[in-house]
C-alpha cells in the first residue's frame, strides 16, 4: 500500500533523530486478561450471562451471510460446542478481533470485550459450559457490535474479469472505473467486496480529474487486458487524490456525520489493486461500492494524508549469506517491481531526516522504522489506518510524542496482517501548526520462513511502514 507522492499533500518534512523513536512498546507481545481479579455471579449459564454477550458482540459476524458464516454463534448448542475454544480466543485478546489497544483515543464500531465480559466467557467454559433456563436470558443493555450497511447507490466494477499475471507472485494491476454521474455528490460511505478473497492483499481508490482521461486511454489494454501494471502507484503522469482503501479485515466505512469526498461528473476512479498469488490465481472482477449524497447538503470535503517510514530489518541472528545484505535486498525489489523501487528505501532515510547509521542497532528479531511529520496547518482528523506485512509486530500513530501529553492515535501492540482496518475517532480531533504525527513500526525478521534483509517493497513477502489519516479539508 504505497503512497509516497501524497505526503506532499499536507505535511512538511522534519529532521528527527531515531534516539526518540525506539519505544519500549512493552506490550508488544500481549497478555491474557487476568480473570481472577474480576467478581463473577456464583453460577454461570450461557442464556443467563453467556448469550447477551455473544449476541451483542460475536453473531453480526458469526452468522449466515457473515465473515465467520464458517462458525456461526446463532444456537445456543454451536456455542456450547464451541466454548473451549470460545474461552481460548476471548482470553488472548484474538476475538473479537479488535488490534487497537486501550490505551488508543476512544473510537467507533469498538469490537473489544471488557474484562468482565471475558472472565465470565471464560468461568463459563470452565465449568462445562451449561446452558441453564433460556427464560432467563436478556438482552445486553447496549447494542453491542454491529456491521456497517453501506447503500449501493453506485457500484463499481470491471466490465470483464481480469486474469492475474502468469509470471509474478505479487501483481499490481490499476484499473480506470468511470464515474457516471450528472451532477456533484459527496461519497459518503465505501466498501470494497473482493472477488476472490485469497488473492486480494489491498487496494488504493484514486480520484482523477477529467484532465487525466488522455492519461488513462493510453494505459488501459495497452497489454490487450484490463487496466495496466502499476507498480508503486497509479503510473500515470498526473496525480490522483486517495479517497478510500482496503485490506484484509476492514469493514465497509461511512463517513463521520457531515462529511464526505466530493466528486464531480467527468472525473474518474482508478483502482490499484494488488494480487498476492501465493495461493490461488483465479479471473478477478471485485467491486467498489459506493453510499452517494447530493451535493446541495455542502459538507465538509475529506481529504486522505499518508504517511510512510523506513523500512530497515536485518536478517535474524544464525542467518547468512548474500540474501542478508542491504544492497541484495534493494537489487531484488528492483528486479520484481521496476528501477524506481530501487530509490524508495534511500528516498524514505531523506525525507525523514536520518541515514542508514540511524539503524544501525536494528536486529532481525526486533527492527524497527519510524519518522516524523510536522503539522503546517490546522486540520480536524476524523480517522485513522496504518498498515504492514506479515513481518509486522506492533504499529503507532502518535500526536506530539516528546510533549508532556502524548496521545496515541493509533495503538496496534500485536499486529495481525489479517485485521487490518479504518478507524474513527469517537470525537474529532483538531491539529494544528506546530504539532508532530509520529509513525513508528517494529517487525520480527525470525517470523520469515526464509529470512533475508528486508527493505521497503510491493509484495507480501516485503515490508512496509505506512499510515493514513483521514482529515477534513481547512
Amino acid at each position: 500500500m504505497r503512497l509516497c507522492l501524497i505526503l506532499v499533500l499536507v505535511l512538511a518534512r522534519a529532521s528527527v533523530a531515531l534516539a526518540h523513536g525506539d519505544e519500549d512498546h512493552s506490550d508488544d507481545a500481549g497478555a491474557s486478561v487476568a480473570v481472577s481479579s474480576i467478581s463473577l455471579p456464583e453460577h454461570v449459564t450461557y442464556h443467563e450471562h453467556v448469550r447477551p454477550i455473544i449476541e451483542a458482540n460475536c453473531v453480526a459476524c458469526h452468522s449466515e451471510g457473515r465473515i465467520a458464516a464458517y462458525a456461526p454463534f446463532t444456537a445456543a448448542e454451536d456455542v456450547v460446542w464451541a466454548g473451549d475454544d470460545i474461552k481460548f480466543h476471548v482470553i488472548n485478546g484474538i476475538m473479537p478481533p479488535w488490534p487497537p489497544s486501550r490505551a488508543n483515543l476512544p473510537l467507533k464500531q469498538d469490537r473489544s470485550l471488557s474484562d468482565e465480559e471475558i472472565a465470565i466467557i471464560a468461568a463459563w467454559a470452565d465449568a462445562g459450559a451449561e446452558l441453564g433456563d433460556p427464560a432467563e436470558y436478556a438482552p445486553a443493555p447496549s447494542d453491542g457490535f454491529e456491521l456497517v450497511e453501506v447503500r449501493a447507490d453506485l457500484i463499481l466494477q470491471l466490465e470483464e474479469p481480469y486474469a492475474p499475471d502468469p509470471d509474478v507472485l505479487d501483481d499490481y494491476r490499476c484499473f480506470a472505473l468511470p464515474l457516471e454521474i450528472d451532477s456533484p455528490r459527496y461519497i459518503t460511505g465505501f466498501e470494497f467486496i473482493p472477488d476472490v478473497a485469497e488473492m486480494a492483499h489491498h487496494n488504493i481508490v484514486y480520484l482523477f480529474d477529467e484532465e487525466a482521461k488522455r492519461a488513462v486511454q493510453r494505459r488501459n489494454y495497452a497489454d490487450g487486458r484490463p487496466g495496466w501494471p502499476c507498480y508503486g502507484g497509479t503510473g500515470l503522469s498526473i496525480e490522483g487524490d486517495a479517497i478510500g482503501g482496503w485490506a484484509p479485515g476492514a469493514s465497509p466505512v461511512i463517513a463521520p456525520e457531515g462529511t464526505g469526498f466530493l466528486i464531480r461528473p467527468g472525473q474518474q476512479i482508478v483502482v490499484e489493486m494488488h494480487y498476492n498469488l501465493w495461493t490461488s490465481r483465479q479471473p478477478d472482477q471485485s467491486q467498489v461500492v459506493l453510499q452517494l449524497e447530493a451535493a446541495e447538503r455542502e459538507l465538509a470535503e475529506l481529504m486522505i494524508v499518508a504517511m510512510a517510514a523506513p523500512v530497515e530489518i536485518p536478517c535474524p541472528a544464525g542467518a547468512e549469506g548474500a540474501q542478508c545484505e542491504r544492497e541484495a535486498a534493494i537489487e531484488r525489489v528492483a528486479r520484481l517491481y521496476g528501477e524506481d523501487a530501487r530509490y524508495t528505501p534511500d528516498y524514505l532515510l531523506r525525507e525523514c531526516g536520518q541515514s542508514r547509521a540511524d539503524y544501525a542497532t536494528n536486529t532481525g528479531d526486533r527492527a524497527i522504522g519510524y519518522c516524523d511529520y510536522p503539522i503546517n496547518e490546522t486540520l480536524t482528523l476524523y480517522g485513522v489506518s496504518g498498515h504492514m506485512h506479515e513481518l509486522g509486530r506492533s504499529f503507532r500513530l502518535e500526536l506530539n510524542p516528546e510533549s508532556e501529553a502524548p496521545l496515541l492515535l493509533l495503538d496496534i501492540p500485536r499486529w495481525d496482517f489479517h485485521w487490518q482496518g479504518d478507524y474513527y475517532f469517537v470525537e474529532p480531533l483538531q491539529v494544528s501548526y506546530g504539532n508532530v504525527l509520529r509513525i513508528s513500526c517494529i517487525w520480527d525478521n525470525s517470523l520469515s520462513d526464509d529470512p533475508r534483509y528486508v527493505v521497503w517493497g510491493e509484495g507480501t513477502s516485503d515490508e512496509m511502514c505506512f499510515g493514513t489519516l483521514t482529515a477534513r479539508k481547512p
